[in-house]
């Protein structure tokens, strides 16, 4: 059963924490599998790619590697021969995906979407309550289908600087911009207002105003709260890794209405940004 702490998150999507998190889970337990079988219980995730296509890509193929594009996991697989096309899984969780490790005979449950059995006797079960998640399978000339995103955080050779330059074209409140994926890859709601947090940013601030330290501030607490969060294994709520096990981390003012601000002890504001929920202390953030 979740813990009270568990359950105060409910609406956390997963972002980049969580889905590294399940991307290092895979790398152990799927790189190196051949694929045995797949099982599609919805279509609706395969958005618009027959089953039929699905599975002949799939099955019969061995993992090469577990990436992470953003919040997209991507599990480059062996070619069937020198002339057959290169092909790549592609997932992305959405609002409530999540991807267990299983027996490869275990039925899929009551919210199980997608089942991909490995030659190890186990088997990758992607549940969803709404099958509002994606999966693909994609060749290589067939690459544009996924989105244009922004630099990755957490790479060694993200360019702040460059970062800098796109917040300075962007007129709109900071919060709404970290949310942009081509600005920054991986970051959503939890994460921004953590980092903003952190940096002590009014998330109603317009990120053309902000100042070239302020800029280079927010980029390094952007890192801290990410790196900080994928050693926790990703933030409590409904998000699981793939052997079920919640994360660690516990935001300090995400979700946090009308609690004492961690800095000030002020209570903490929430307002609404672009549709999104944002949660922020008035007397620290400026």
């Amino acid at each position: 059963m979740p813990t009270i702490e568990q359950k105060r998150w409910r609406e956390g999507v997963p972002e980049l924490p969580e889905v590294e998190t399940l991307r290092l889970g895979l790398v152990k337990e799927a790189v190196g599998r051949r694929i045995c079988a797949v099982t599609v219980a919805n279509p609706k995730v395969l958005k618009g790619q027959s089953e039929a296509e699905f599975r002949d890509r799939a099955v019969g193929r061995r993992v090469l590697d577990v990436k992470r594009r953003g919040k997209y996991l991507l599990f480059p697989l062996s070619a069937e021969n020198s002339s057959s096309s290169s092909i790549t899984l592609c997932l992305h969780l959405k609002m409530r995906g999540a991807v267990l490790l299983k027996r490869a005979d275990d039925a899929l449950g009551r919210y199980g979407v997608v089942r991909v059995a490995l030659e190890s006797g186990a088997a990758l079960h992607y549940e969803d309550l709404w099958a509002w998640g994606e999966w693909r399978a994609i060749a290589q000339e067939e690459a544009a289908l996924l989105p244009a995103l922004g630099e990755e955080p957490l790479e060694a050779g993200w360019d702040t600087d460059a970062f800098a330059r796109k917040l300075a074209k962007k007129r709109v409140a900071i919060k709404t911009v970290l949310l942009d994926q081509k600005v920054v890859a991986g970051v959503g709601n939890i994460y921004a207002d953590e980092a903003l947090f952190r940096a002590r940013l009014a998330p109603t601030r317009a990120a053309a105003l902000l100042t070239a330290e302020e800029s280079k501030c927010l980029a390094e607490a952007i890192r801290e709260v990410l790196t900080e969060a994928v050693a926790l294994g990703g933030s409590l709520g409904d998000y699981v890794d793939l052997y079920g096990q919640p994360g660690r981390y516990v935001p300090r003012v995400y979700d946090r209405e009308g609690e004492a601000c961690p800095r000030c002890a002020e209570p903490l504001t929430k307002i609404k940004l672009g549709g999104r929920g944002t949660t922020f202390c008035t007397t620290c953030q400026n």
